[in-house]
């Protein structure tokens, strides 16, 4: 477990994002949060799965909102008390729409298992309300594409897109596509590139523009976009991925009870 030190004071508020829970016993969950000055927090919130008063709406995955946590001592990997959780959106969509959750369940579980260091990380926490916030109003593939490549990126295992890995000029685009190699570091010039996969240059340039924000972003205007450049972008995105990852993603299997 990854706990962060809290400062001293009757207690601690921060903004935070409820990434997964577990029940334990009859009332209590264990909770881990995601916050922008402390990382993650390994926290118990004691009758959580009763009150409605200290945790309303609940603590559903993908909560965000404004948690306190008591700050008694501890011994290292301790649980931090979850005093309460005050929910900034109204997350009640989340229980009524599979595609939401299914999108909700995926950003959140990708998360939990790629960070996991109690380090203040700002952008990063803004980065995963955005996507969740896209997400409430509207699910399709561009932003979990966004949020896949912006996360690799703030980790720092984003591999070249536009460079040569190896020695950092620019790619060209050949017949066969641009070489690349996850194990040296992305795409590789003409120089670097004997016996490797070939990517199509559009892969890597919508990629590029998705962390851009470029209009690419935009559902209408994804969904424009030839649909094998997509297919080919979220598996790169998914062999990026899985070296980091500690386990399969069950979220994924939310996905195949979604309609075609």
């Amino acid at each position: 477990m990854s706990n962060p030190s809290i400062p001293a004071g009757p207690g601690v508020a921060t903004p935070a994002v409820v990434l997964r829970t577990r029940t334990l016993r009859e009332a209590d969950l264990i909770v881990v949060l995601l916050t922008p000055g402390h990382g993650k927090i390994d926290c118990i919130a004691r009758g959580a799965r009763r009150s409605r008063k200290r945790f309303p709406g609940g603590l559903p995955n993908g909560a965000r909102g404004e948690a306190r946590i008591a700050d008694h001592q501890r011994s290292r990997g301790s649980l931090v008390n979850l005093v309460d959780f005050a929910p900034s959106t109204d997350h009640a969509k989340l229980g009524r729409d599979l595609e939401l959750f299914a999108y909700v369940a995926y950003l959140c579980e990708l998360s939990d298992q790629l960070i996991g260091s109690a380090a203040a990380d700002p952008t990063g926490f803004a980065r995963l309300c955005e996507a969740l916030a896209a997400a409430m109003e509207g699910t399709h593939p561009a932003l979990l594409r966004r949020y896949e490549l912006s996360l690799l990126e703030g980790l720092g295992l984003l591999p070249a897109l536009s460079h040569c890995s190896v020695c950092g000029s620019p790619v060209d685009e050949q017949d066969q596509g641009v070489a690349f190699s996850r194990e040296r570091g992305g795409a590789l010039c003409l120089a670097h590139s004997r016996a490797t996969q070939r990517i199509p240059a559009s892969v890597l340039s919508l990629a590029e523009a998705l962390l851009e924000g470029t209009g690419e972003t935009d559902a209408a205007a994804y969904a424009e976009i030839d649909p094998a450049t997509r297919r080919d972008l979220r598996d790169l995105c998914r062999e990026l991925l899985g070296p980091h990852l500690r386990g399969p993603l069950r979220s994924l299997a939310f996905f195949a009870q979604l309609p075609r």
